[in-house]
């Protein structure tokens, strides 16, 4: 999907929207449960729908640079949107996917005090749209949006010119942050590092990353290829590793081994990044900068340009066109 059919698609839906539904996500023995949240329908209902709205008018429709990437080529481009374009799902982006607003309708049951519990709160859906054509958002819940039995919120009354006890137990605080968006069955990702530690992701990068580390393990170029397995459980560093499967041309055009190194000792601009065997064969990684070099070298991130003649580091390259 391209950033003009996701505009187009996310204010059609806002346009026709007239209502909100929010339900809660309980992760319950590592399974999760839905319960539909019975909001008041004459403010509540309408400032969730106002809220979430706004949000995606602002991330989306009303901006006119959106930058929309691939997640598994994910750039950390600033503000960009991440399509989640992996074969894997896992269980928490697997219930956003499939969540159906009739099927939900229908099956879900509302939440109960008496027999469901809030401390297992793991996130919210808000679904916006008609029972025919709507949007999926999730949002994380964090243990500090919950104020407990126990405690209590002070509110201001400006009229009076004094704080007093809002009424209510274990009230739940909400704001129009989210991490996920799902519109005709594709994921869009707002924040990577609430997908990284707490949406299961991590795993799955793991392991795009170990298929990424035996393909490079096969250009026979490292001296030693257990220094890029040691930072599997950096889930950064993971992730830049996983893309190289997917996004390196090197792999792609079958570029040598030999190529490379020579890549790598004649350009003026590349000297002193990297540190190589004694036989001047294979490249060594001592530090965490050498690694992070040598992953853009992968991704071909070293770019010339033909109007300066001057190099660059660009993690996004669109093609433009051939001449």
């Amino acid at each position: 999907m391209t950033a003009d059919e996701l505009k187009n698609e996310v204010s059609g839906i806002l346009k026709d929207a007239h209502s909100a539904q929010l339900y809660l996500v309980l992760k319950q023995n590592k399974e999760l449960v839905l319960k539909l949240a019975d909001t008041e329908d004459k403010s509540t209902t309408p400032e969730i729908l106002r809220m979430f709205s706004e949000l995606l008018k602002a991330r989306i429709v009303a901006k006119d640079d959106l930058v929309l990437r691939n997640l598994s080529v994910a750039d950390e481009s600033q503000d960009a949107i991440y399509e989640y374009d992996y074969d894997s799902y896992p269980d928490e982006l697997n219930l956003v996917k499939q969540f159906n607003i009739k099927e939900a309708v229908c099956n879900i049951k509302h939440f109960n005090f008496k027999t469901d519990d809030l401390n297992h709160l793991f996130g919210y859906i808000i679904y916006i749209g008609s029972m025919d054509n709507g949007l999926v958002i999730f949002k994380k819940h964090y243990p500090i949006s919950l104020i407990k039995q126990g405690s209590f919120l002070l509110g201001a009354i400006r009229k009076n010119e004094r704080f007093e006890k809002l009424p209510g137990d274990n009230i739940l605080r909400l704001n129009n942050e989210a991490e996920l968006l799902c519109v005709k069955n594709t994921i869009f990702v707002f924040n990577l590092k609430v997908l990284e530690r707490n949406m299961g992701f991590l795993a799955l990068i793991q392991r795009a990353a170990r298929e990424a580390i035996d393909s490079i393990e096969s250009l026979d170029i490292l001296d030693d290829i257990t220094k890029l397995r040691d930072e599997l459980t950096e889930p950064t560093f993971a992730r830049k590793l996983s893309k190289i499967k997917n996004a390196s041309p090197i792999f792609e055009l079958g570029i040598t081994k030999e190529a490379i190194i020579e890549f790598t000792r004649n350009t003026p601009e590349l000297k002193g990044k990297f540190k190589y065997s004694e036989d001047g064969t294979k490249i060594k990684l001592v530090t965490k900068k050498d690694k992070n070099a040598f992953l853009k070298l992968l991704n071909d991130e070293f770019l010339r340009s033909e109007l300066t003649k001057q190099y660059y580091e660009a993690a996004s390259k669109d093609i433009l066109g051939s001449a």
